[in-house]
């Protein structure tokens, strides 16, 4: 399956479109950039719960993608990465 952006390249804090999973579905979820991001900057890899979004993992230069499953609700939030200088999104694949 090919890869589709769900949060556009930037620097700016920023929530990736939802990725919704049903029972037994899974989901490759990574970053890209145009260069190397700074290990200090995670995007958090959210779940949507009743009460509120739950992190369930997080993405970075050591982890740049992992399989999430479903079923769920699913997003990425990006931090404000402007002092690291360099442009980063996320894709999904699967």
């Amino acid at each position: 399956m090919a890869q589709t952006t769900i949060l556009a390249s930037a620097q700016t804090a920023a929530t990736s479109s939802d990725i919704t999973l049903a029972q037994g579905e899974t989901r490759t979820v990574g970053i890209f950039s145009s260069a190397t991001i700074p290990e200090y900057f995670d995007f958090q890899v959210m779940i949507d719960t009743p009460g509120d979004d739950r992190q369930i993992g997080v993405l970075n230069n050591r982890t740049p993608a992992l399989v999430i499953s479903g079923p769920g609700t699913f997003r990425v939030k990006r931090p404000d990465i402007s002092s690291g200088g360099v442009d980063a999104g996320v894709y999904t694949e699967g």
